[in-house]
């Protein structure tokens, strides 16, 4: 019997991840209105200002309000984007099309996804999703059947506060009632879901699908879901 009751997963490039890869989706629907820009040129544009935002967060919304706050988060980002690329007619339009496009369509789960959230039900573990994410999750997790699978979903947007605070993953475990040295957390990225995880006193595992961490790195990594099973029957 394992001596864990809780697997938290992080959701976009641990769960799902972009079909198309980020730039050639954004170049997808903008071809529809203007096909002068270059789909790298997008992605590296992208990283720059993603990186340097105020987390996707967001406290006392809901409904309506919760809707019109994320949209006009991204709207601000997408639009920075294209003020440096350089700016097209029927920008927001454009930004609505791609906006529906990234709450189902332009996602793809991979391929152990369901089959480990599968076994780790068929266990009665409490499964979690601990993400960065705005409330669109739950179209793509209910499009691939995620949802039947997680008992709640904590998300930055809803929660006030977005990784890497250590807040949001306190947050995720109250939920079940679950405490940090019997939970697991699973994600693909070092810096917002290894360290803040391993912080509070949970078991965390970083999943590196592409091999980019140095193998000789002193951390629980994982090219798949296969670690998970490892780990829980560690006594």
């Amino acid at each position: 019997m394992s001596k864990y009751s809780t697997v938290s997963f992080d959701a976009a490039d641990t769960l799902f991840y972009i079909k198309m890869g980020l730039g050639k989706s954004y170049y997808h629907v903008l071809k529809n209105y203007d096909s002068s820009y270059n789909p790298e040129d997008i992605s590296k544009v992208f990283k720059k200002f993603f990186s340097n935002r105020e987390g996707l967060h967001f406290t006392g919304l809901k409904g309506d309000e919760l809707f019109k706050a994320e949209k006009e988060w991204w709207h601000s980002l997408v639009k920075d984007i294209f003020n440096e690329l350089g700016m097209f007619n029927d920008f927001n339009k454009y930004f609505d099309d791609l906006y529906e496009f990234f709450s189902e369509e332009a996602w793809e789960v991979y391929s152990d996804t369901i089959s480990t959230l599968s076994y780790l039900k068929d266990r009665n573990f409490n499964i979690i999703v601990t993400s960065n994410f705005d409330s669109r999750i739950y179209n793509v997790c209910k499009k691939f059947e995620i949802d039947k699978f997680v008992d709640h979903f904590t998300i930055s947007s809803e929660s006030g506060c977005s990784k890497p605070d250590k807040e949001l993953f306190y947050m995720s475990l109250e939920k079940v009632q679950a405490k940090p040295e019997l939970s697991i957390h699973i994600g693909d990225n070092y810096n917002l879901d290894y360290i803040p995880s391993m912080a509070i006193g949970m078991k965390s595992i970083l999943i590196d699908r592409d091999n980019q961490f140095d193998k000789d790195m002193n951390i629980c990594k994982s090219p798949d879901f296969g670690k998970i099973f490892e780990v829980l029957d560690e006594s």
